[in-house]
């Protein structure tokens, strides 16, 4: 790291092991290792956390600059987009290894380069399910509690929670030994900010021959919506959803040319379990929303829009 702010700096950097004094609180010597570092004349404290919250480090930063009467730099070598620009908002000053130097108390900022590489385009359909699962249930989980309420493995929960970080839509809290998400918006502001990585939950949808019983299958698409809003259908538009380790039938699947509006429905399979989000017979209300999303009638965004209001999206 000494090398690249000489490099980028064109200066002599003096540094050492910062003492730190018995004013320093248990859980801040833990935390972070410390540097004293002289940079272009200027001496201040250089952090290094264990863990990093950008929550937590935004009120720790200030008591360690109280107690060491330096200015306290954050040493990390990487950091999410969300991450660095809420740094530079609140002018907390920070060095990315290779990358960027923000010094605003030396009134120094240089980025020699910077990859948006770590922020996801789209949801995975893991990503998704976990992002709407902490929505509804305003959960504080572990990777561990999430995965054993889900059925999904510790190593899926644990890359979507990164890409949840990553996105800056949540960022990590530890209490003790527990580690887990905290929104970095309001309820009512995150669905606008995830909205762009939001995929559709239909992966495939089939003409399946009517059956006297779908118990266990959720309704979805049409009929879903015409249950959540005024809208009205006709048996044309029932439609439920499966996840894909439903096992279709071929003798029940209805080519686009045979199909007899009186005795089909539309089987969706999802990408993920639609039973694991829902409280009712019904798919959850945002998992429809992006599955209808695209519809070209009018009726049925008139029936979203209602939909959205609910969560003020």
């Amino acid at each position: 790291m000494i090398n690249f702010i000489n490099e980028v700096l064109n200066a002599k950097i003096e540094s050492q092991k910062y003492i730190l004094s018995s004013k320093f609180p248990l859980y801040l010597k833990h935390a972070y290792s410390y540097t004293e570092t002289v940079i272009i004349g200027c001496r201040c404290l250089c952090v290094t956390p264990a863990e990093f919250s950008l929550a937590s480090y935004k009120k720790q930063s200030r008591l360690i600059s109280e107690l060491s009467g330096m200015p306290v730099v954050l040493l990390m070598d990487s950091i999410t987009p969300y991450q660095r620009k809420a740094l530079i908002r609140d002018n907390i000053p920070f060095i990315i290894k290779d990358t960027q130097i923000f010094l605003p108390f030396l009134a120094v900022y240089l980025t020699e380069k910077y990859s948006k590489s770590a922020e996801p385009e789209k949801f995975s359909p893991v990503t998704q399910f976990v992002f709407l699962y902490i929505f509804y249930n305003q959960a504080k989980l572990t990777i561990t509690e999430l995965a054993e309420k889900t059925g999904y493995t510790p190593m899926s929960i644990s890359r979507a929670y990164s890409s949840l970080v990553n996105c800056g839509l949540f960022d990590y809290h530890t209490e003790g030994r527990k580690k887990y998400l905290i929104p970095n918006y309001k309820t009512d502001e995150i669905l606008d900010q995830a909205e762009k990585y939001m995929i559709n939950p239909v992966s495939k949808k089939y003409c399946y021959m009517k059956q006297n019983d779908y118990a266990g299958l959720l309704k979805s698409g049409l009929s879903a919506l015409s249950e959540k809003s005024m809208l009205a259908i006709n048996d044309n538009d029932i439609c439920y959803a499966a996840d894909n380790h439903y096992p279709l039938i071929s003798d029940y699947i209805v080519s686009p040319e045979d199909i007899d509006p009186g005795n089909t429905i539309c089987l969706e399979k999802w990408c993920y379990d639609p039973k694991l989000l829902s409280t009712g017979d019904c798919v959850d209300d945002i998992s429809l929303i992006l599955s209808l999303k695209n519809s070209e009638d009018e009726r049925v965004q008139i029936s979203l829009d209602e939909l959205r209001s609910k969560y003020k999206w």
